[in-house]
């Protein structure tokens, strides 16, 4: 949906092989255990679960040919949803993340889609939706539903 190979550079999109698989599994796992753990405990074998569910749907974020990160979009009625986005270690806290977002949020803009996540409410990623425009719509368990739009 968005540009794999926008204008700016800063990064290119390309499509999931299944050697990804791994490489994903262990940096999203590590990623987001911290914040899962505590709400809902971590039992492998059900994360792993949940993961082989979806992992196909990403595609990957690659800066300068080396694999950065995933993400997971998707067309839901009249909104984009973004189910995932993850970035590695090395490629965090550069603007990477928000490039993304903004991307996302500026092909939602050209083609009048409003943008929607969720978020545990234990992650912090919650703060960078929010300065990009996300406001919370529901929240359901430990999950925080956002959408940008001007209409709520």
């Amino acid at each position: 949906m968005i540009n794999d190979h926008p204008e700016h550079g800063r990064y290119a999109i390309r499509d999931l092989r299944d050697e990804d698989k791994q490489w994903i599994w262990e940096a999203d796992s590590g990623a987001m255990r911290p914040y899962l753990e505590p709400v809902y405990g971590w039992v492998e074998t059900h994360a792993r679960y949940f993961f082989d569910q979806n992992w196909h749907k990403r595609r990957i974020i690659t800066v300068d040919g080396e694999d950065a990160g995933w993400f997971e979009l998707s067309l839901e009625k009249r909104w984009l949803y973004l189910a995932a986005i993850g970035l590695l270690p090395k490629f965090r806290n550069q603007g990477l993340g928000t490039q993304i977002i903004q991307d996302v949020l500026d092909y939602a803009d050209v083609h009048d889609y409003d943008v929607e996540l969720h978020v545990l409410v234990s992650n912090p990623a919650q703060r960078l939706y929010e300065r990009m425009g996300f406001k919370p719509t529901s929240i359901k368990m430990s999950r925080l539903g956002m959408r940008e739009t001007d209409e709520l």
